[in-house]
């Protein structure tokens, strides 16, 4: 951890403490024990041997004792000034010069006055040196308040760019719902959508099979039933919700008036759980696929009319005719059997003049019925005038379907309309045409079909006839 800059008195006296401290440290372990006796032995045989009088050492003695000092600390400069004056005290009782011993108690006191300026500045150096300290813990402190702030503010930061992101996918989500979509595509879309949204969760979702009806066997959505509301759960089998952090999100998924299933959200690691912020996104999606599952069914029942025949229920001419496409060219491609037949009510002007055209439209219907009963599941029933209608018939060879439709008619022709007390015969005209080798357009079936019609009705109607036949 590096401080900030120091205070603008400090820097010139600090860096010197440094550096005396640095050269103190290794005087201490090797100038000061061994150097120093050295030094003062060496000093003192000079006096003893040199040809010069003793006090004109005292100068050498006193630069000593400041460079102790320097480079040992007070303590050891204490030693050099106790040696000071054991030399000082030599030369006092041992001269013969009043002059000379005048000098020696001199440099004594000398030697003292500098030792106790010399400990009058360590002591300001050591009150310099432990205010720096206190100054440095505290710069220490302030800037470990600081990085700890400055973290704090990095996971807000964090957190609030996860929240974007997510909504950023919330967004994606909502934009991908917006659709004419089935029920079927819709869910696989909200599956991968919410997966995307929540990559570190398995995500499942699950519709009852009715409205607030789940299954028997379904534990959970029977409880998400009871619960009503999102829960953010310590796992999947807890009841009580926590409020703090959970690995296991459940949800409704509700219209305006019934729960139409529920979601479910498992973190893949326990170790990192949903937050109460998940939930809340997580509920927004849910809200979302209720709406689009809403509008699914709007669309779906748009569709169906737009494709149904209003009157009758069944298929549309303009449907047909795109199913017709279809299972033509699935036909040509694969060679398989197409065949279509083309029926018409027998007189039917007759009926509406005689019985009111809302008894027309009664017959209409039941003759949709009736047709729609006897065909396939795989066969396709349209109506495709006033009163005739049209049934393709895909993978089925022309006497196969001439049959079929001998017995429709004649069960038709069979079971007389009833209305009350009146009672309406009916009977139909069909021609049947099938897909042949010189047939390379839909346009030439629907022809050949019509052209085996209008030859049942020119042989006097309620009667098949086959195209060629």
């Amino acid at each position: 951890m590096t401080p900030g800059p120091l205070p603008e008195s400090q820097p010139l006296l600090l860096a010197s403490e440094f550096g005396r401290g640095r050269i103190a440290s290794f005087l201490s372990l090797f100038w000061g024990p061994l150097g120093l006796p050295l030094l003062c032995g060496g000093v003192l045989a000079a006096m003893l041997q040199s040809s010069l009088p003793a006090v004109e050492l005292f100068p050498l003695f006193l630069a000593v004792q400041l460079a102790i000092y320097l480079g040992a600390g007070l303590w050891w400069c204490l030693g050099a000034a106790l040696f000071t004056t054991f030399v000082g005290f030599f030369g006092f009782f041992f001269s013969s010069v009043p002059a000379t011993r005048g000098l020696y108690a001199g440099h004594i006191a000398l030697a003292w006055a500098v030792f106790y300026l010399l400990g009058v500045f360590d002591r300001q150096r050591q009150k310099s040196w432990n205010r720096y300290h206190e100054e440095w813990d505290g710069l220490e402190l302030e800037v470990s308040n600081h990085q700890s702030d400055l973290e704090e503010t990095r996971a807000v930061i964090e957190d609030n760019r996860a929240r974007i992101v997510a909504f950023d996918r919330l967004q994606l989500f909502t934009d991908d719902l917006i659709g004419p979509y089935h029920r079927e595509e819709l869910l696989g879309k909200a599956q991968s959508g919410l997966g995307a949204m929540f990559p570190r969760a398995k995500v499942s979702l699950h519709l009852y099979p009715k409205p607030d009806a789940p299954s028997p066997d379904d534990e959970l959505g029977m409880k998400m039933l009871q619960w009503g509301q999102p829960r953010l759960l310590a796992s999947r089998p807890a009841t009580v919700p926590t409020w703090d952090r959970g690995p296991v999100i459940v949800l409704p998924v509700k219209g305006r008036e019934n729960f139409l299933g529920w979601i479910l959200l498992e973190a893949k690691n326990p170790d990192t759980p949903f937050e109460i912020h998940d939930l809340r996104l997580a509920s927004i999606a849910s809200d979302l696929i209720a709406l689009a599952l809403s509008n699914t069914e709007r669309f779906t029942q748009t569709e169906a009319l737009a494709i149904s025949d209003e009157l009758t229920g069944i298929y549309t001419r303009g449907y047909f005719n795109e199913r017709l496409l279809e299972e033509f060219a699935k036909a040509r491609h694969k060679g398989r059997p197409l065949t279509l037949v083309i029926l018409d009510i027998d007189h039917f002007k007759k009926v509406n003049d005689v019985h009111g055209h809302h008894i027309g439209d009664e017959v209409l219907r039941w003759l949709a019925r009736l047709v729609t009963g006897q065909a396939r599941e795989t066969d396709f029933v349209a109506r495709y005038g006033g009163e005739e209608f049209v049934v393709l018939m895909p993978n089925t060879r022309g006497a196969d379907a001439l049959r079929f439709t001998q017995r429709l008619c004649k069960t038709i022709a069979a079971t007389p309309f009833r209305w009350g007390a009146k009672r309406v015969r009916i009977t139909l005209s069909a021609g049947v045409a099938s897909l042949a080798d010189e047939v390379t357009t839909e346009e030439e079936l629907i022809r050949r079909s019509d052209e085996a019609l209008y030859a049942a009705k020119n042989g006097g109607r309620n009667r098949v006839c086959p195209y060629g036949g």
